[in-house]
């Protein structure tokens, strides 16, 4: 029988009722009408329409006036990875109507510095534009300057917010920070081919990475922990990076980069053996060795 086509908006209620039954183990008409503030009866429907899909995952408690999950036969509609389920609980109104508090239940690091809203819209609008941008912008070593940029992409290196883009004045492509920008003035001039995100080759370059325990056991005493712990394959985890972000990331990890893992202390639990892909890789500086 062919599935019975569902449109975008009630998708996303069921969607939603879903993932709570999955997080919390039951969900009630109010946790509908709290999320997207339609009515009892609406709340009701969806709930039907739910039931219809998948019958056998849910049932509904008449004491407690909400529907359970079915733990022995659930079979999810909408299947979903570890991101997004962390992404679900990280949305402040959907933590909340689960009973997850931001304060207590769900911790994160917080941000020392927040980019400008209007200038990161500025910055997308020229990325998707294929538009240059003209802007002040301050760094550590050289203080405030006047930049004509292209940018082509952003970074999250975990700590702060970067702008990947051509850099008319130096010709190079670099990474800028993005809370060091300051009166941004959007063109309608075009990026050009020779200064497109097709040309940066460290972007376009991809490193694999080869982590596995470190060797040293001041550093880690059992290998086999971090095997379990980052799914490796004959004991070594494979990841493959940009190498404009390669630095980033090894940094973020703690990865012991150097020769002869050398580096010593119980934050480097892993060893990048095959550092020779580092190689002509600008941001190598970063990574500790």
């Amino acid at each position: 029988m062919e599935e019975k086509k569902i449109n975008k908006n009630l998708e996303e209620r069921l969607r939603f009722i879903e993932l709570t039954l999955r997080f919390k183990g039951w969900c009630s008409r109010s946790d509908l009408t709290r999320k997207f503030d339609i009515s009892l009866p609406a709340a009701t429907r969806d709930f039907r329409e739910y039931k219809d899909l998948c019958p056998n995952n849910l049932s509904f408690n008449e004491v407690e006036k909400h529907y359970e999950i079915n733990l022995h036969e659930f079979a999810p509609h909408f299947p979903i990875n570890f991101k997004t389920a962390v992404g679900f609980i990280r949305n402040s109104t959907n933590s909340k109507t689960i009973g997850l508090s931001e304060f207590d239940s769900i911790q994160s690091p917080p941000r020392l510095s927040e980019p400008d809203l209007d200038v990161l819209l500025k910055i997308t609008r020229a990325i998707l534009g294929n538009t240059i941008i003209e802007t002040k912008y301050f760094s550590v070593d050289n203080g405030f300057s006047h930049k004509k940029l292209a940018p082509h992409s952003l970074i999250d290196n975990g700590l702060r917010w970067h702008v990947r883009a051509y850099d008319y004045e130096k010709c190079r492509f670099a990474d800028f920070v993005l809370t060091r920008f300051k009166n941004v003035q959007e063109t309608k001039i075009k990026v050009g081919k020779n200064e497109s995100r097709s040309q940066d080759n460290q972007w376009n370059r991809l490193v694999r990475l080869e982590l596995v325990p470190h060797p040293n056991p001041k550093n880690v005493q059992c290998p086999e922990t971090l095997m379990h712990d980052y799914n490796m394959e004959d004991g070594v985890k494979v990841v493959e990076v940009r190498a404009a972000v390669a630095g980033y990331w090894l940094r973020l990890w703690n990865i012991d980069c150097s020769t002869d893992h050398r580096l010593t202390g119980k934050e480097f639990h892993l060893w990048l053996r095959n550092s020779v892909a580092l190689y002509d890789v600008d941001s190598v500086y970063l990574a500790p060795k």
